[in-house]
């Protein structure tokens, strides 16, 4: 008889990415779905009209499918463009941009907050920023906006994470003040594999993106999750509630390893924080099987998301106990 003597090794514990732990509750999807995408089409216009409050919304499938649909529609109007990345920001804003052969610069959030903006076309601005959660007020954004279109340039508004704050969307506000907005379903509603977002922009940008993504690129069942997200409500009220409490929880697991001094931000389904051991402890929770995710940064930044199961939060505790200072 053959003993087996390989050890089994244990699975990573995968908590580099940006999801809520908590899934949004879908129903059963009618098997009526997939002979309906016209109807259910029509319905999301109508439906995400409401939600987002703007007249034109385009479903994409992910928001780097809308990432990428923007840098090269960018590309067929106006050519190459100076695109500014708001740093911090997601990386696939600069690989999708350079790769439609813009011309990419990284810029610090307060230089632009204080109006030092390097001559430009493009301006690309998480709402919150990403990993630092710091949230830009409308008011602010409004004549950032407006100065760039006078310009004839664009701002992108990336609001991917928005829902968790409760902060209004500047979608919104586009007929006034024009730029282009992309929201995500997956994040706050913890379906990793939804692979569903929207582009808020004016009529002509979305009409022009459908040509660039195709009116195929999104199913009947993303369409039908559309709508329960759209419609979900009550259960995005409980979420806020369960957010709240799982960052206290990750920040208070931390804490004990940070000490009181260092400032720790929380994102709804992570948090974050700058730390000089940040690179050296990405490496040391990684050789222990937990990934986190590390920011370049005066200080490194390091961004850990909530696990879901209670043996998952042990693992957690006891990884973070044992590094180093």
């Amino acid at each position: 008889m053959r003993i087996e003597t390989q050890v089994i090794q244990q699975a990573k514990l995968d908590l580099s990415g940006s999801v809520a732990p908590f899934e949004l509750s879908l129903p059963d999807m009618p098997a009526s779905v997939w002979a309906s995408p016209d109807l259910l089409r029509s319905r999301f216009h109508l439906e995400a009209a409401r939600f987002f409050e703007c007249e034109s919304v385009l479903a994409v499938t992910g928001i780097e499918s809308g990432i990428s649909a923007l840098a090269r529609l960018f590309q067929t109007w106006y050519g190459s463009m100076r695109v500014v990345l708001v740093e911090p920001s997601f990386d696939q804003w600069d690989k999708r941009f350079r790769r439609a052969n813009h011309v990419v610069l990284d810029w610090p959030v307060e230089l632009i907050l204080e109006g030092e903006i390097p001559e430009c076309d493009v301006v690309v601005l998480g709402r919150p920023v990403n990993p630092t959660c710091q949230m830009i007020g409308i008011q602010q954004i409004k004549p950032l906006a407006r100065k760039l279109r006078e310009q004839g340039g664009w701002l992108i508004l990336d609001e991917a994470y928005l829902d968790w704050t409760g902060e209004e969307s500047y979608a919104s506000f586009i007929e006034a003040e024009p730029a282009i907005v992309l929201r995500s379903v997956a994040p706050f509603c913890g379906l990793a594999g939804a692979n569903l977002a929207f582009v808020c922009a004016p009529k002509a940008v979305c009409t022009a993106l459908l040509n660039e993504v195709g009116t195929q690129a999104v199913s009947s069942p993303q369409w039908w999750l559309a709508l329960q997200y759209f419609a979900a409500e009550q259960w995005r009220a409980k979420q806020f509630v369960r957010l709240e409490a799982v960052c206290e929880r990750l920040a208070s697991l931390w804490r004990v390893r940070l000490g009181e001094h260092i400032p720790i931000h929380k994102g709804g389904y992570f948090i974050s924080f700058a730390h000089p051991n940040n690179e050296r402890w990405a490496v040391d929770l990684e050789n222990m099987g937990i990934l986190v995710r590390a920011y370049p940064a005066e200080y490194i930044i390091l961004r850990c998301g909530a696990p879901k199961s209670e043996a998952d939060w042990f693992r957690l505790q006891n990884a973070v106990n044992a590094l180093s200072d």
